[in-house]
């Protein structure tokens, strides 16, 4: 049976650590489809140029094998929010499905911030959320969602993250679409404030304004956690920790800097996007600092998978790689679709400049959380969630903490990562299309065989199949993917 307990040797741990301090507040930057290669502390040959994450690099951790649950948006924060593969809800876990779907996280289910509401965390989710919300109870009595009249506001609201452990949301999302159109596009988001739209006449939000002013809001919260009053817009209980999901929709399509960042990179408008990005970084962080809150803040940085398959043009057009010399993009089974950067800073817990090479999943964000906090995870609760703590502290030694990962297309095709190993059960790893003088340029070796088998220490660019050079291995691992995928978690 399995007890997912906090350790006597991590609690002694933590105590040493802490001090006596109460739980951490937390800060959760999720941005969207931000690659590899497009954070410079992990690109020495950048185009784009990002201070605020290198600084957190700098004053904290930065690991370079961490992987998001599925390489699409909905899939992959569902297995964060939830630490459980996605893929184990069937069908309906692969793909970001219908526009107007309801939630994709079951009623019910634990959740980040449903586990620290545990604790009295003050949480707030402001950004995109990106998982539906609950479109069936904010309609009006026959109604369908996709129209301007189908909304019963204000007497109803659309709930989406607060139905799944936030206090607060200030998110944006489809309601219908925009005038003389026929279909949703990238476009087309209203901004929402606690299930309601902030705009009452539903006008349309700009685009271009989504990054800046979910950062104002993150601000807007810190400032008011700050003044430590009963009373405010958020409400915040002062005396508790606070725990802000901030998962602003950038650099997610459409590609929309301000005009006093344009021409700030060498990777176009991209490029001058992720340094806007990066700026509102700097403004969080230094709300943080403003008002002392730095030193009890633990701050994490991540993407929700690899970038857009736009990636390929932005190479030849200025020569910057947004995979970080990996193969593969967003919806790639390739690792340049899921592995991302992932920054941990938490001053005087986390050792300061450390860089860490062991395996990581998003999905280890919830049972990490759980030890900080000092719960223990329910048996049907974060099934595939493995906490990071050990590498956080620097206690692993050569000892990997996960053996594997599996990953997932949303045409239901699987693979297996195991140790340096990766086993793609499909003829290729490609969804969102790869240039051919992409893969000439890279070297890649065309094969015929029905899976691919690749050894990453050895072969980073993945151009060399190995699935009919090492035909035990290949059979071993196809065989190691049906067994995990088999079992109802992957932790023991």
């Amino acid at each position: 049976m399995r007890v997912l307990l906090c350790s006597a040797y991590f609690c002694f741990l933590l105590a040493s650590a802490w001090g006596g301090q109460r739980s951490p507040n937390i800060l959760f930057v999720y941005l969207d489809d931000l690659g590899y290669g497009d954070v410079s502390c992990y690109n020495p040959e950048s185009k784009i140029q990002t201070p605020h994450m290198d600084r957190l690099a700098k004053e904290g951790i930065r690991f370079t094998d961490a992987h998001t649950p599925a390489a699409i948006c909905g899939p992959s924060r569902y297995g964060v929010m939830t630490g459980r593969y996605p893929w184990r809800r069937g069908k309906d876990g692969l793909g970001n499905g219908a526009k107007f779907r309801d939630t994709f996280i079951e009623h019910g289910r634990l959740t980040l911030a449903s586990l620290l509401k545990k604790k009295g965390y003050n949480t707030a989710q402001i950004g995109k959320w990106g998982m539906r919300h609950h479109y069936s109870k904010a309609l009006k009595p026959g109604a369908k969602p996709g129209t301007r009249d189908a909304y019963d506001f204000p007497r109803k609201r659309l709930l989406g993250s607060q139905r799944f452990g936030f206090d607060y949301s200030w998110c944006m999302t489809h309601l219908f679409p925009l005038d003389g159109e026929k279909q949703i596009s990238v476009f087309c988001k209203h901004q929402m404030e606690n299930g309601l739209p902030v705009d009452a006449k539903l006008k349309h939000s700009n685009a271009r304004n989504w990054l800046p002013d979910s950062a104002k809001k993150v601000v807007e919260y810190i400032e008011a956690y700050a003044q430590k009053e009963k009373v405010n817009q958020f409400g915040i209980q002062p005396k508790h920790p606070f725990f802000i999901y901030w998962d602003p929709p950038s650099p997610h399509e459409p590609i929309v800097p301000h005009s006093r960042f344009l021409g700030k990179s060498g990777a176009g408008a991209y490029g001058d996007f992720i340094v806007e990005i990066d700026h509102y970084l700097g403004e969080v962080l230094k709300a943080l600092d403003r008002h002392e809150l730095s030193e009890n803040t633990l701050v994490i940085l991540s993407s929700d998978n690899g970038p857009e398959k736009s990636a390929y043009s932005r190479i030849k057009q200025y020569q910057h790689d947004s995979m970080g010399g990996l193969r593969g993009v967003k919806r790639d089974l390739w690792e340049g679709g899921h592995r991302v950067p992932f920054i941990l800073r938490w001053p005087g817990r986390i050792k300061a400049g450390g860089t860490e090479g062991g395996l990581v999943c998003l999905t280890d964000i919830l049972a990490t959380f759980a030890d900080i906090t000092e719960q223990a995870l329910p048996q049907d609760a974060g099934e595939d969630s493995i906490s990071l703590l050990p590498q956080l502290y620097g206690q692993t030694g050569s000892k990997q903490v996960r053996s594997h990962v599996i990953h997932h297309s949303h045409r239901g095709h699987y693979a297996l990562r195991y140790g340096d190993w990766l086993f793609i059960d499909a003829k290729t790893g490609d969804v969102s299309g790869e240039p051919k003088w992409f893969s000439k340029d890279r070297g890649v070796q065309h094969h015929q065989h029905q899976a691919a088998l690749y050894h990453l220490k050895d072969d980073k660019k993945q151009s060399t199949n190995l699935y009919g050079s090492h035909p035990e291995k290949a059979r071993q691992m196809k065989q190691k993917l049906n067994q995990l995928k088999a079992k109802p978690l992957s932790r023991n």
